[in-house]
């Protein structure tokens, strides 16, 4: 009928990001106020509240495709996982107050990825590259023009592209990966105005940036072939 069915008080700044987990049973919602929020689709109940050091800006928030873990984009220049479990049935109501870098209700940060793109001032989207079986990736747009590539599991930077040539003249506001494909899409901000296409590397990458904020379980390993179940 296109009526609202149901509207929540989610956060105190504007709401940035919003992102069904894979079954559907569960919303994670991203502000300015700082907070990632775990919603239960069929009550309305704050399930968790995510939080990082310093309350940076949430930019964009994507779950990933087994819906274990949402990736959250934050104004710091960082991408934060965030192991949530796997749907309502798994989290612990919110409670008012937790340590930054944990999450209420249980888990925690289980990877960042910094040093590869710059994000401080737009909300630029993220995606999980999941083609190559032997390599799952993070990809972020830049607000230098390029699009990011993050290993998965060691958090190195695979990639930089269009850093030096056939990069975006804007920042990169929207970036999404091919589903069987290693081709990666993004899309630029107003002086650019571009989709542009990219075939991704099988390299090894460069040398593991440095870690940057509060990251609890940094050591954590993500179980790839459990990444996108069947």
């Amino acid at each position: 009928t296109g009526r609202c069915a149901h509207t929540l008080p989610a956060h105190s700044d504007p709401v940035t990001g919003v992102c069904f987990s894979r079954d559907g049973s569960c919303v994670a919602s991203g502000s300015h106020d700082g907070l990632v929020r775990i919603w239960d689709v069929a009550g309305g109940e704050c399930l968790r509240t995510l939080f990082a050091a310093g309350n940076p800006p949430v930019g964009a928030v994507r779950y990933s495709p087994n819906g274990r873990f949402v990736l959250a984009g934050t104004l710091d220049d960082t991408l934060r996982l965030w192991d949530v479990g796997r749907g309502s049935a798994d989290a612990a109501p919110a409670a008012s107050a937790a340590a930054p870098g944990r999450m209420v209700g249980g888990g925690g940060c289980a990877k960042t990825y910094a040093g590869g793109h710059t994000n401080s001032r737009f909300c630029s989207f993220s995606a999980f590259a999941t083609a190559d079986a032997d390599r799952h990736a993070v990809v972020t747009g830049s607000e230098d023009g390029s699009v990011a590539v993050y290993d998965l599991q060691s958090r190195k930077v695979l990639q930089r592209m269009g850093e030096k040539e056939g990069g975006h003249c804007d920042t990169v506001l929207a970036v999404d990966a091919h589903p069987t494909k290693d081709l990666i899409v993004s899309g630029g901000m107003g002086n650019d105005r571009t989709v542009r296409f990219w075939a991704a590397s099988k390299g090894d990458g460069g040398a593991e940036e440095e870690e940057k904020g509060d990251v609890v379980g940094r050591d954590t390993a993500i179980d790839q072939e459990k990444m996108c179940p069947q």
